[in-house]
């Protein structure tokens, strides 16, 4: 009988770790999901929320690693023609304790400021740490499929 307690209790906590843990990834989904309308909708402050203040990445113009996003420089990039149309495929997330990694495919297309327009896939990937309630960026990398 005190057997069948045990195993029981431990089934019982390995569910409720389980459900806890896909709680997480649906907010960490979640989270993606509005840093991408926040960027596609050039709200710049809601976008920059997202990321903590040590990111660090490679985004889609295929430059050297940028250190840091600020806000004057997020409306500064929307002001001279920054867009996005892109669609996300295939995200799987884990999430390990305070810390997620996700990945996924962006599909569609980035208007840079100036006016140059690259089309097609990318790979998207990004690790997020939990701070005050949201999942935010601490290192990311675009980088488009056949390149």
């Amino acid at each position: 009988m005190r057997s069948r307690c045990i195993i029981l209790a431990f089934c019982s906590i390995t569910l409720l770790a389980n459900a806890a843990v896909h709680a997480q990834e649906a907010d960490v989904r979640a989270d993606i999901s509005e840093t991408l309308s926040a960027l596609a909708n050039r709200d710049a402050a809601t976008f920059v929320g997202f990321f903590h203040n040590d990111v660090r990445g490679f985004f889609v113009d295929g430059s050297a690693m940028v250190e840091g996003l600020y806000l004057l420089a997020v409306r500064a990039a929307y002001v001279t023609g920054l867009r996005t149309n892109l669609v996300m495929s295939d995200l799987n997330v884990r999430v390990y304790g305070n810390t997620a990694v996700s990945g996924a495919l962006l599909g569609g297309s980035v208007t840079l400021p100036g006016g140059a327009v690259r089309t097609g896939t990318w790979r998207y990937s990004d690790t997020r740490v939990l701070e005050e309630g949201t999942w935010k960026i601490v290192q990311y990398h675009i980088s488009q499929i056949g390149d």
